[in-house]
């Protein structure tokens, strides 16, 4: 009985853990689409999220400015084609983004097209852009 007791109990903190750990996504403005197009300078593949840094344009337009991208989990990226091998340092990339609210430079990744002109994560054409109109 007391082993059942300290298993119950070890898995409820797990679960409590979890789920204090993960965020709200109020902090990124849902109804804003912001195109990126730049450089990778980094790519973090860290659970929970997976972070990518780019010097980047909005729109190609303007100068360009670090912007720091939350992406999800790993694994899910996995599933979406992208691996630590697929954004490197250097890598021309066009990133959609839900921005910050508060207009700080970042946001969260809704897709990134890699410099093969592959988009991976939502499809831009779902969102009503052309893929060809966002190749690196």
């Amino acid at each position: 009985m007391k082993k059942l007791i300290v298993r119950v109990a070890a898995m409820a903190a797990c679960v409590v853990g979890s789920a204090h750990a993960h965020h709200s996504f109020a902090m990124f403005d849902g109804q804003k689409l912001v195109i990126l197009r730049g450089s990778i300078v980094s790519f973090s593949s860290m659970n929970p999220h997976a972070w990518i840094s780019v010097d980047a344009k909005v729109d190609g337009k303007g100068k360009s400015e670090r912007w720091d991208i939350e992406s999800t989990a790993p694994a899910i990226l996995a599933g979406m084609g992208i691996s630590p091998k697929t954004l490197k340092a250097g890598d021309k990339v066009t990133i959609g983004i839900r921005p910050l609210r508060d207009g700080r430079n970042g946001g969260s990744m809704v897709f990134v097209v890699t410099p093969d002109g592959l988009p991976h994560g939502a499809k831009p054409e779902d969102l009503g852009l052309d893929v060809a109109t966002l190749k690196p």
